[in-house]
């Protein structure tokens, strides 16, 4: 991705105080750009004044919105970049880890102002006009042409979704001005938070989230429609769907109108009477309206097993012979489910997807530090996950904007929703009963908004423990009401809640399984685990380590490395990483040998819980993606540059996949499909570490749908040398390959296993070759094919795109596989895809390296 879209937030071009138009977008005016913010501290004016047309804003920082405060600054280069070297520490206010709390005489700990002007269409003057915000951190007072609209006991909550009606101080027709004065969270204000994922900014995520848009309706508004869809399992060739909606009458008098809506070719409709200030609930079932039962649905899957049908539900209400108001709704036909796996006092959920098992296999999402949006980037993390194979993400504190969940809808990509662990949102004992009224406000904003989203897949109401029996009846009462068609889990944690009981989901134990466990500890963990992964220091590839700070910090090891890692887990990774494979003597040696710690590791996690289906049914990889510049908890960095532990997921987690399971040497054939394959061939190949054949056998194999079969297990000779490789490849009946595996092992097994010799493989020579780039509009494929010659081993092969200028990276890229090792005479052909805009005008390089492999360089045509 291009440099400016992950580093840089631009600021914008503002237009002149009477040039007032702003972006239309599904009948909505979209409030993005024509903003400034300034610190209360720095204006002497009343906020009537503020908030009427023609203040002037001198001194006051232009932004667009959404912004945050600290972004909105760094934009306008208030500071420098603060994801670069140790610049961060170098903010105001920074809060030290684990504290909350902004620090006395921060700027951030006051006021700020947001402020625009707009025009509100003339059409609207006998409409009523509504302001609608989705998320505003913290508290704020909204004023618009002069008048107070709404305060501070309205707007609270970093999760509260507000609709405001704004009618009485609109101006139709004219130039309006609106402006909030924003609060920043404090105590126990139940605000967004980062845990230990990145630091904190030292504004907390003040400011204004998501977008602000104005609309108009007539007298009756159409609110919170849901389309619930039921099967009828363990068939799926009906659906039953239910429509509902909330009618409201804004006018003193009573409303009669038709409630109609459309699905494809479907019809339905009610009339429906409203009494002045009326809100009431319509529904639309499938007993009383038959065609809401439909026949052989087109149904919604998960990406890895299915594809991703969905429908547009319309609705509109119809009086006096106008519409007063419509609704768009795209839902899929699908239903999730869940049942309990008891077996020797354990208890794994395992989630079902039309009546279908699923492993889930995923990873913790966020969003960027700064809270700065980017449908690019957005796009780029979704690609990726299916370029992994990875049908979900957890989003801890569900932050996100409505692009990313209809994004994961239209790509298939599963999500875990639910409140963040280590802060406000569990310290229960504190709260005040306004606390807890603001929780579920916040989680009824929440599920009302997510609930038509088939990616969804489960609500966690808890996470690192269980809500009290008080607070949980409020969590399950609004669930109750708001939306039974999911399952839904009391924490990520297996302990039991006082009403719930089992979650059947599983964490810790802790700090281990954050920072490192050896692949055959992975085998033991037979449960649906929320967050694990051996990860603790993840050490990106040199490219992009030099992007994150100054050549000077990157060796020995500076404080910017300090800032990137986490003194409770890289000493573990380190250590197992260093006993392992060595001590690195340099930057580019650690880089590399990272990659191959990362690769080994992560791979193994992966495959163990597919392997142990479904006594395992799912893992979330604790992270996916990074918030900024980091070294750990990440599948591929803050540039979008894949590591190590990416390309292991991508092979341990496709759909049909022959594999080493290190708890008993066992051979097995994994399958995510849902039909069976038989007339396999697999192919198992030991070699010492000089490339002496030890065993080559093949068989015959067949596995069921969505099975784990056992094919074999090895025997290894007591003989052979410290290191040795094994080679496992799965063809087809004709012979076409499907799933090729290399793995290093070691003979003092794998928890003491000493992979040190890996230092003394011989240099490797390979021959590589690239067609001609294929374009198709700005999308870049090529072929490239890497040979070993040799008679050794070429290790842990790197191919990459580079600009030809500057070597920075093409990013993101979609290597078919990476970090490759190459048998005596083995030839491999991989495919790539990068986009021509992230070359930024440069030509592209091809480089090909790797552990022991002398590097390549070839201009690309």
């Amino acid at each position: 991705m291009k440099t400016r879209i992950v580093l840089a937030f631009t600021l914008l071009v503002m237009l002149t105080i009477n040039c007032l138009a702003q972006i239309s977008t599904s009948g909505k005016l979209l409030l993005k750009d024509n903003w400034a913010i300034q610190s209360s501290k720095e204006i002497k004016s009343d906020a009537k004044t503020i908030s009427s047309t023609g203040f002037r804003t001198d001194g006051w920082y232009p932004t667009s919105v959404p912004t945050t405060v600290l972004a909105a600054l760094v934009a306008n280069k208030v500071y420098p970049d603060p994801y670069y070297g140790t610049n961060f520490n170098n903010l105001p206010g920074t809060i030290p880890y684990p504290k909350r709390e902004m620090p006395d005489g921060s700027r951030f700990k006051v006021a700020w102002w947001y402020r625009t002007e707009f025009k509100i269409p003339a059409e609207y003057k006998k409409m009523h006009t509504w302001l609608q915000f989705h998320s505003i951190n913290y508290k704020a007072n909204i004023w618009l042409n002069g008048k107070l609209i709404a305060d501070t006991t309205t707007i609270e909550g970093a999760y509260r979704l507000f609709n405001l009606d704004i009618s009485k101080a609109a101006m139709p027709g004219d130039n309006n001005c609106l402006a909030l004065e924003i609060f920043p969270p404090k105590g126990m204000d139940l605000t967004i938070t980062w845990v230990d994922w990145n630091p904190t900014p030292p504004d907390r995520g003040m400011g204004i989230w998501y977008d602000v848009t104005v609309h108009a309706t007539g007298d009756v508004s159409i609110e919170s429609p849901q389309v619930v869809t039921k099967l009828n399992l363990p068939s799926t060739d009906q659906a039953r769907l239910t429509i509902t909606a909330v009618l409201r009458n804004t006018e003193a008098k009573k409303v009669t109108g038709v409630l109609k809506g459309t699905i494809e070719n479907i019809t339905f409709s009610k009339e429906v009477s409203l009494e002045s200030g009326e809100a009431k609930l319509v529904s639309f079932l499938p007993e009383t309206f038959p065609q809401l039962v439909l026949a052989n649905p087109r149904l919604w899957w998960p990406h890895t097993v299915g594809p991703q049908n969905l429908y547009d539900l319309n609705l509109s209400f119809d009086a006096s012979g106008k519409t007063t108001d419509t609704k768009k709704v795209r839902f899929g036909i699908r239903e999730i489910t869940a049942w309990m796996n008891n077996f020797d006092k354990q208890h794994t959920k395992v989630f079902q997807v039309n009546g279908k098992n699923i492993v889930i296999r995923g990873g913790g999402y966020v969003q960027d530090l700064m809270l700065r949006p980017s449908n690019e980037r957005v796009d780029a993390d979704l690609m990726y996950a299916k370029h992994m194979n990875l049908n979900a993400l957890r989003m801890e504190a569900p932050r996100g904007s409505d692009y990313l969940f209809e994004r994961c809808d239209e790509e298939g990509i599963l999500l875990m929703v639910g409140w963040c662990c280590c802060s406000s949102w569990e310290k229960w004992e504190k709260w005040t009963p306004h606390t807890g009224d603001v929780a579920e406000a916040s989680w009824k904003d929440l599920i009302i908004h997510l609930r038509n989203h088939p990616s969804v897949f489960t609500w966690l109401y808890g996470s690192d423990n269980f809500p009290p029996a008080d607070v949980e009846k409020r969590y399950l009462k609004v669930l109750d009401e708001c939306d039974n068609t999911r399952p839904s889990e009391s924490s990520a944690t297996q302990e039991p809640s006082v009403i719930a009981g089992i979650t059947g989901v599983h964490m810790g134990p802790y700090p281990d399984v954050y920072a490192y466990e050896t692949p055959s500890y992975w085998y033991t963990k037979l449960e649906f685990n929320t967050e694990a992964g051996p990860t603790g220091e993840q050490i990106p590839p040199i490219e992009t380590m030099r992007m994150m700070m100054p050549e000077k910090d990157l060796w020995p090891m500076s404080p910017s490395w300090d800032l990137r890692l986490h003194k409770a887990f890289y000493p573990i990774a380190r250590t197992a990483f260093e006993s392992r494979y060595g001590k690195p003597t340099g930057v580019e040696e650690y880089c590399m040998k990272s990659q191959v710690f990362q690769n080994e590791a992560v791979k193994a996690m992966f495959e163990a819980f597919a392997a142990n289906k479904y006594r395992s049914s799912g893992i979330i990889y604790w992270m996916y993606n990074s918030a900024w510049p980091k070294m750990y908890w990440q599948l591929y960095d803050y540039y979008f540059m894949p590591n190590g532990a990416f390309y292991g997921a991508k092979s341990a987690c496709e759909p049909l996949h022959i594999q080493y399971c290190y708890d008993d040497n066992s051979i097995k054939i994994v399958n995510c499909f849902y039909h069976d394959f038989t007339g396999l061939i697999a192919k198992v190949r030991i070699y010492d570490f000089n490339m002496k054949p030890v065993m080559s056998t093949m068989m015959d194999a067949k596995v069921a749908a969505d099975g784990s079969e056992k094919i074999s297990t090895l025997d290894i000779p007591k003989d052979i040398s410290k290191v040795y490789f094994l080679k496992l490849e799965l063809n087809d009946a004709s012979g076409k390959l499907i799933s090729s595996n290399f793995y290093w092992l070691s003979s003092n097994g794998d928890e003491k296993a000493d992979f040190t010799d890996l230092s003394k493989l011989p240099s490797a020579t390979v021959n590589v070759t690239a067609s001609e780039i294929q374009q198709e509009g700005n999308k870049c494929k090529l072929t490239v094919t890497i040979e070993n010659p040799g008679t050794g081993l070429a290790f842990a092969v790197n191919p990459k795109i580079l600009k030809l200028t500057s070597k920075e990276p093409v990013l993101p890229v979609f290597w078919e596989d990476n970090y490759i090792s190459l048998l005596p005479k083995e030839k491999r052909v991989l495919q790539v895809e990068f986009d021509l805009q992230n070359l930024d005008g440069e030509k592209p390089l091809l480089k090909v390296d790797g552990w022991n492999v002398s590097a390549i360089e070839k201009e690309i045509k």
